[in-house]
Parts: structure tokens; sequence; C-alpha cells
């Protein structure tokens, strides 16, 4: 299938990522963890980052959907009559490989130097998912590409892709939000029992997480139940970001340089 260029899709992402963002950036304002309920340097941080993060995207998209071909070695046509069935199986697809591509960025040294950048700040808010490095926008980019351009062929119906991907969008303004959703309530635990959320997501920031490292599904918990890496308690940590060997400077261009943070 044709890989999105410029067209709706490519155009829809930053609606959504600016819709979701802002509001539950203002419900994490009415609702907070913590307080205060925004930072606002770090929040510019991540705006700034996420906008040329963006462009950078749509400029590798075009690149490589003017170089790379049409199919996937496998043809997996018998789904181009089942639209509802190729889109749960690209969605579980997406957020299965999105899962392993996470944890592989905190387990592997050289990928979790990188990675870093998403976790330096230390006030976690809706914008959060902005913040990282271009080499982790990357892999996140070259995700579908492998999946549904290189790998396999789902004949899948014009927008199905799209919509699987804007829904890791909006999931992710959503976990990263400053809002209080205490696992206690008996909704909220069951929400969480299958979807991502600020109180399952908190604890993959916590300060602590060289002792408490896990909770790497974006839109969906169970891979974390399924492969042992849910390190969910009740209540949310009390600290966020990095620890002192690992903290990088708190500026545009010490988080993409990598610098350390000074003493």
């Amino acid at each position: 299938m044709p890989l999105p260029e410029l067209d709706w899709s490519t155009l829809a992402s930053p609606v959504v990522t600016a819709g979701s963002m802002t509001l539950f950036l203002l419900l994490g304002a009415v609702f907070p963890r913590v307080q205060p309920a925004v930072n606002w340097k770090d929040t510019g941080i991540n705006l700034i980052t996420g906008g040329g993060l963006f462009l950078l995207r749509v400029a590798l998209i075009a690149a490589i959907g003017a170089n790379l071909g049409e199919q996937g070695l496998l043809n997996l046509g018998f789904l181009a009559e089942r639209p509802v069935l190729s889109g749960v199986l690209a969605f579980l697809l997406v957020d299965f490989t999105r899962y392993w591509v996470h944890r592989a960025h905190h387990r592997v040294p050289l990928l979790w130097r990188f990675h870093r950048t998403h976790h330096s700040s230390e006030h976690i808010n809706a914008t959060s998912g902005l913040r990282m490095h271009v080499v982790d926008m990357v892999q996140l980019t070259l995700i579908p590409v492998l999946l549904f351009r290189v790998l396999f062929d789902f004949h899948l119906q014009p927008g199905v892709l799209e919509a699987v991907l804007l829904i890791g969008v909006a999931m992710d303004g959503f976990q990263h939000a400053n809002l209080r959703f205490p696992l206690s309530r008996g909704i909220n635990r069951a929400w969480s029992a299958l979807f991502n959320n600020p109180g399952f997501h908190a604890w993959h920031h916590t300060r602590d997480g060289h002792l408490c490292d896990g909770n790497y599904g974006q839109a969906l918990t169970i891979w974390d139940r399924i492969f042992g890496s849910d390190v969910t308690q009740d209540a949310p940590p009390e600290l966020y970001g990095l620890d002192r060997d690992s903290a990088l400077e708190n500026s545009l261009l010490g988080l993409h340089l990598l610098r350390s943070r000074e003493p």
C-alpha cells in the first residue's frame, strides 16, 4: 500500500496532537496529579522539539515514499475484503512492535543513551511525548514503513493505517497527562487492564527507573503483563525524570547533544 505522504493523514497528525495535548493539559490543570500543574520551561522545550521533529518526519516520509517499492514481502491479500479485521491486526502489530522497540530503548545501552532525552523532564504533562531525540523519532517513523511497506502487504483500505497511527498520537497525550487517575477506582482499574493511562505510564517515568523499569506499552497495557514488565503501583511515584548519574542539561541544545547536567 502507498506510504502516506503530504496528504490529509500527514496534516491530521499535528491537529490530533494539538487537540489531545490541549484537552489533557486543561484536564491536568483542573485535576493535577502533582503541582505545579504545568512547568512552562519544560512545556516550551517539548513544543519546540515536537515541531522541529515533525518537519523532519515529513521530509523523511517523503524521501522514503519516493524510493521504496509498493509491496511487502508477505502478501496478505485475503485481508483486502476484511477491512475491520485488517485494521485490528494492523493496530495490534504496530502496538506490539512499539512495545519491543520501547523496551529496547531502555535495555540496550546505545539506544538508552538517546532515549534519555525523553525521560529528562522532571515535570510530566501532555506535551512530554514530544520530547525525544531525533534518533528515537527516526525509529518510530520507520516502524510502519517496515511493517507495511517492507515486511507485509496488508491491502489496507485508504485511511486505515492513518487512523491506527492517530490512535497512538491521541493516547500519547493522554498517558503523559499530569492528571489524577487513581487506579484504586474500579473504572480506572478496568480501563488500565487494557489501555494505557496516566496512572500506568507515570510509573514508566519514575526517577527510580533503575529499580522499577517497565510499563513500555503505548496504547495497550497487555504486553507489559504478558512479558513481565508491569511495574504499576497503586499510588503514583513521587519523583520523575532521571537520577543524578543520567541527568541531562534541561535545554533544547543540551538535550539533543546529550550534555550531562552539571552537579
